[in-house]
């Protein structure tokens, strides 16, 4: 009995490997963090997360490490606008006057130095009276430089021991609002991101962590399409799952029938 309930049990096991190895691997990709976006509503940009309201709420969340420092990282986006959200904790007293936040973004899903071009940084003055400044700056070859138009929006804010700090950053809806001093994000492409903190207002001298995540934009139809992908994908496994303990169990009962033939002969 235990014997023939081994067998049956190899059996279901090597069914839904190979049912398993047939399913395409998805989001293969580098080192980088991959988020795959999600839209909400937008939400104020004034470094203060407000949970009565729920503005964050559809946003994709990922804890990751900028170094030694771990960070909650929120994303999401809406027809316009790309939004980050940078949440984490530390003691006053590593807290540095002129610590800043920035998002340095590569023009494309490369993570070569030289695709690096654009910086949206939330610089404080005096973290104590909460004194911070936005600034867009495009990069050459390792040259900050402020843009002729600034774009995008950014505020922070240190709540005892919670920093906090929210970016926003236009999503290219037409030809006419393409630049040369800004990565131009568009739907249906990724981009590499490099979080940076830093302690002092010299880029890129200042930065003292950072850590790169890959986000993927996509279009407004594009949500649904994953949503349907991702549906699909789960019945696919369900169904696959229950065939293979079916079939497992259709093996296993003509083995018993073999064992009740054998001890009537």
């Amino acid at each position: 009995m235990n014997k023939l309930t081994f067998k049956a049990f190899t059996w279901i096991l090597l069914i839904n490997i190979s049912l398993f190895s047939i399913i395409p691997i998805i989001n293969s990709y580098g080192a980088a963090t991959e988020i795959d976006l999600r839209f909400g509503d937008a939400p104020v940009i004034d470094g203060n997360i407000d949970d009565s309201s729920n503005e964050w709420k559809k946003a994709t969340k990922k804890q990751i490490n900028l170094n030694d420092l771990p960070i909650k990282l929120w994303v999401m986006q809406t027809d316009l606008d790309l939004y980050v959200a940078i949440l984490f904790d530390l003691l006053q007293e590593y807290h540095s006057l002129n610590e800043f936040m920035g998002l340095i973004i590569s023009k494309n899903s490369s993570e070569s130095q030289e695709d690096f071009i654009d910086a949206k940084v939330i610089q404080f003055s005096n973290i104590t009276e909460g004194n911070f400044s936005y600034f867009d700056y495009y990069i050459n070859n390792t040259t900050f430089l402020n843009d002729t138009i600034s774009n995008g929006a950014g505020a922070a804010k240190l709540d005892g021991t919670t920093s906090v700090y929210e970016f926003s950053i236009p999503i290219i809806q037409s030809s006419l609002q393409r630049n040369d001093e800004d990565v131009n994000l568009t739907y249906g492409k990724g981009y590499v991101f490099n979080i940076t903190y830093g302690e002092s207002q010299l880029y890129p001298q200042g930065v003292k962590k950072s850590e790169i995540v890959l986000i993927n934009i996509i279009a407004p139809t594009e949500e649904e399409i994953l949503f349907i992908d991702l549906t699909l994908g789960i019945l696919s496994i369900s169904v696959f799952s229950i065939i293979g303990i079916l079939f497992g169990f259709y093996i296993y009962k003509i083995f018993k029938l073999k064992e009740i033939i054998e001890r009537l002969k």
